[in-house]
């Protein structure tokens, strides 16, 4: 490093004293722009992106607070109306799930139908049954979701397979776990 700028040393000293001048106002000009754009540029665009990122981040958390008042909303009115969707302990799931198979699908498509119960804390039973449809088109599928759903009970749908028949593409094999939590 010293042998470099005692080299330089001895170029400068070599030149008039006005190509020193024009020598030095380059290393001047040199030096600022360098210094423009390693530390100024970068800081004050640094700023600028930073202020960027603030603005997107308000609005963010603008959208996120009107989703958790839609949520807190429909909390309350489910909390209201959780009573009059409560099944009673007579329901049958079964009986509800044949129904809803019977209004969206052919009969030859309801491969099995296999009920069963379990236990739950606080006295609490599920109640499940386990569909399987076989060469079911998608809207066939789909109308026996909306069916299961639009019913009054507060049946869910716990598993739920669609695999493509491998000798028909439009037509798919279906499994689910209809499921509903009803009092001991």
């Amino acid at each position: 490093m010293k042998e470099l700028m005692h080299q330089a040393r001895v170029l400068l000293a070599r030149l008039n004293p006005r190509e020193q001048r024009l020598v030095a106002v380059f290393g001047v000009l040199l030096a600022a722009v360098l210094g423009w754009n390693a530390v100024l540029g970068p800081f004050l665009g640094g700023r600028e992106t930073l202020a960027h990122q603030i603005d997107g981040l308000k609005a963010e958390l603008a959208s996120l607070e009107s989703l958790a008042r839609q949520i807190r909303e429909r909390q309350a009115t489910a909390a209201q109306g959780a009573s009059a969707a409560a099944p009673g302990a007579d329901f049958s799931l079964l009986g509800f799930v044949e129904k809803a198979a019977g209004e969206a699908l052919r009969a030859e498509s309801i491969a099995s139908m296999t009920p069963a119960r379990r236990p739950l804390e606080a006295g609490r039973v599920e109640s499940t049954v386990e569909v399987k449809l076989t060469a079911v088109s998608y809207g066939e599928a789909v109308a026996f979701l909306q069916a299961l759903e639009e019913g009054a009970s507060p049946v869910f749908v716990k598993q739920f397979a669609l695999k493509k028949r491998y000798d028909d593409a439009s037509h798919f094999d279906l499994g689910l776990v209809a499921a509903v939590n009803l009092p001991g």
